[in-house]
């Protein structure tokens, strides 16, 4: 796919911070068509890779290949590092340092003011088509665009992958009931677990009453562990989406959406797809397509049919497997044919 695409570094400002990402556009002069990329909850950056607290970086550059795929296909994308993440600023911290905890400055209000100010910045820019956007949200980002979606008429359509349609104290409650589950196994899977995903055991066991803070209004909770270590979770994030739950939200979305799902998907079982996608018909939006992506998990990769190697690696980690071609495919051809659906 060389020389079919130019990307480009970008900022744009978010109130008082600059958000920086990746603009990749088709080396014809346009204006283009894009696809605007809304990551999920955790601290990614412009290619998905999830930044740790100390700026280490596990790799998952899920946005760069949808980027790199769409613009081949005449179709632009933009991506950023999410607010205290990478180039971007946020937080106390300098732009480039390491995000520490993402969740002490931003929140679910933070990442959807985020996401409009991306629309904004694209619906300004000379390369790029102002009636063709389209927003992508990916897992909680989902979210994120369906909250986005009660704000503004800019988008002309929008793509739903792997959202949660459930309330947030339900869905956590599956995840960390995983968590729990895979540690009782052994030391070693426990061992293995929790180099993965540090931190997750604790949190896990914890949740319940985390909850109950956060129902109460409180911002944090902190607990002392053994070694006499002090722990602090930041719970602003959570109180809004108890006030905002996650079902209630896709019925702001009236313009065309595609729900896509992968059926292996860990994270977001996939009758939520189906409940998302009910959800929307029902709040009276008549442009809905759903997409299962068959052997695909959370991250849109083609997974082996051997659950119980899937599962394992979701919770150690290891190579993650191939990008689906069959999700690609459909969002690009989803995103074509909206324009020839809805030419004006």
């Amino acid at each position: 796919m060389a020389g079919t695409h130019t990307r480009t570094e970008v900022s744009f400002p978010s109130g008082e911070e600059l958000l920086v990402g990746d603009l990749v556009l088709p080396d014809d002069p346009g204006p283009h068509p894009v696809v605007l990329s809304v990551a999920g909850t955790g601290p990614q950056d412009r290619y998905g890779n999830q930044v740790l607290p100390d700026g280490t970086v596990d790799p998952h550059p899920r946005h760069r290949w949808v980027g790199d795929r769409l613009a081949a296909a005449g179709i632009a994308q933009m991506c950023w590092d999410k607010r205290g993440v990478g180039a971007s600023t946020g937080g106390d911290r300098a732009a480039g340092d390491p995000p520490g905890d993402r969740d002490a400055h931003a929140s679910v209000e933070t990442d959807v003011v985020d996401l409009l100010a991306a629309v904004e910045f694209l619906a300004g820019h000379e390369r790029i088509d102002p009636r063709r956007i389209v927003v992508m949200g990916t897992s909680a980002g989902a979210h994120f665009t369906c909250r986005a979606a009660a704000r503004t008429d800019v988008p002309a359509g929008y793509v739903l992958w792997g959202g949660v349609h459930q309330e947030i104290d339900e869905f956590a409650a599956y995840i960390y009931a995983l968590i729990r589950s895979w540690a009782a196994r052994g030391d070693a899977e426990r061992e293995a677990m929790e180099a993965n995903k540090p931190g997750a055991l604790a949190t896990a066991d914890r949740w319940p009453a985390m909850l109950e803070a956060a129902r109460r209004g409180e911002t944090t909770f902190e607990w002392t562990d053994e070694d006499g270590e002090l722990h602090i979770r930041y719970l602003t994030r959570t109180i809004q989406e108890l006030e905002h739950a996650y079902p209630e939200q896709f019925a702001n979305v009236t313009r065309p959406v595609m729900v896509i799902h992968g059926d292996r998907d860990i994270n977001v079982p996939v009758q939520q797809a189906h409940d998302s996608a009910a959800a929307l018909r029902a709040a009276g939006n008549d442009d809905v397509t759903l997409v299962i992506v068959r052997g695909a998990d959370h991250g849109m990769h083609a997974i082996a049919v051997d659950d119980e190697e899937h599962l394992r690696r979701w919770m150690t980690g290891g190579d993650r497997g191939p990008q689906s071609e069959l999700f690609i495919g459909a969002v690009i051809g989803w995103v074509r044919d909206l324009w020839v659906r809805y030419p004006s």
